[in-house]
C-alpha cells in the first residue's frame, strides 16, 4: 500500500486528531475561569462571541452553564467542520462559524469576546495584533469585555521539556509525533507534527501529513505596549487561571480589557 505524504495547512490533518493531542487539558476548569471573569467584569453579558475556538470544546462547556449565547469562530475549516458534528451530536445551539479572527465579518455584536489557549502567540506581529483588536472592537457591544491569554517565554523554556518527542496512537486510526524548540533569542516557539494515518485493519501507514506551528512568544510588558496603541483599556493581567496579578514568573498571561 503507497504511503501517500503531504504537507497540510495549520490545524487541517491536525484537526481530526485535535482533541485526543488536548486530552490533558481541563477545559471545565479554563470554562469556569472564562465564567468568573465575565461575572466579575460583566455580569449582564449574554451575548458571547469566541475566537479561535478549535473542535469547539470551550464554546460548548460553556453552553452548559446556560447563561449565554454563544457564537463560536475558528479560522479552520476542518476545526469548526468537527465543532459542528459535536454539537449536532448534544443538540447544541452553539453557532459555529468559519472566520480569520483578522477578518472577522460578523453581521451581529457582543457582549464579551474571549479567546483562550495562547491563541494570541499565533499572531507574530504587533500590526496583526492590533488589527485583532481592531475587529474586536467593531464586533464588541458598548462597554463590553474582550479576554485573552498569552503564554511567556518562561513557560516555552518549560513546555518543551515535556512537549519535545511527544508520540502517541489515536483509536488505530493514527500515530502523531509532536517535535518542539524554542528560539530564545528570536522568542520563536515551534511545533512540529507528523501524522501519520493508519489502515484500519492492518494498521499499515496509508497517508503521512506533516504541519508546523509557529507561535511568537511575549512578556506581559510588550503586550502592554501594543495595548496603548489601541482603543482598549486594561481591565486586569491575570497569572494563568487565578484571579491574582500576573507577575514576572507567570507561564500563562490572562488580559481583560474594555
Amino acid at each position: 500500500m503507497t504511503n501517500k505524504k503531504k504537507t497540510s495547512e495549520t490545524y487541517s490533518a491536525l484537526a481530526e486528531i485535535y482533541d485526543d493531542v488536548m486530552v490533558e487539558v481541563d477545559y471545565e476548569t479554563w470554562t469556569d475561569y472564562i465564567d468568573e471573569i465575565i461575572y466579575q467584569y460583566h455580569p449582564e453579558a449574554v451575548a458571547v462571541l469566541e475566537l479561535a475556538c478549535g473542535t469547539g470544546t470551550m464554546a460548548l462547556s460553556l453552553e452548559e452553564l446556560s447563561a449565554y449565547d454563544i457564537t463560536a469562530t475558528d479560522g479552520s475549516v476542518e476545526m469548526i467542520r468537527i465543532a459542528q458534528r459535536k454539537a449536532e451530536s448534544v443538540r447544541s445551539d452553539v453557532q459555529f462559524l468559519t472566520r480569520n479572527f483578522l477578518d472577522l465579518r460578523l453581521d451581529q455584536s457582543f457582549d464579551v469576546v474571549f479567546m483562550v489557549f495562547d491563541s494570541l502567540n499565533y499572531l507574530h506581529s504587533e500590526e496583526d495584533i492590533i488589527k485583532l483588536h481592531e475587529e474586536v472592537k467593531q464586533v464588541l457591544n458598548p462597554g463590553g469585555i474582550f479576554v485573552y491569554d498569552f503564554t511567556t517565554p518562561r513557560n516555552s523554556r518549560i513546555a518543551i521539556k515535556f512537549l519535545n518527542n511527544e508520540s502517541r496512537r489515536v483509536n488505530n486510526l493514527y500515530r502523531y509525533y509532536r517535535k518542539s524548540s524554542y528560539n530564545a533569542k528570536n522568542r520563536e516557539h515551534t511545533n512540529r507534527f507528523k501524522i501519520e494515518k493508519l489502515a484500519t485493519e492492518s494498521g499499515n501507514v496509508v497517508e503521512t501529513f506533516h504541519e508546523e506551528h509557529l507561535q511568537r512568544i511575549y512578556t506581559l510588558p510588550e503586550i502592554e505596549n501594543i495595548i496603548k496603541k489601541t482603543e482598549f483599556s486594561i481591565l486586569n493581567a491575570f497569572d494563568g487561571f487565578a484571579l491574582e496579578p500576573a507577575h514576572e514568573k507567570s507561564l500563562r498571561i490572562t488580559m481583560v480589557l474594555q
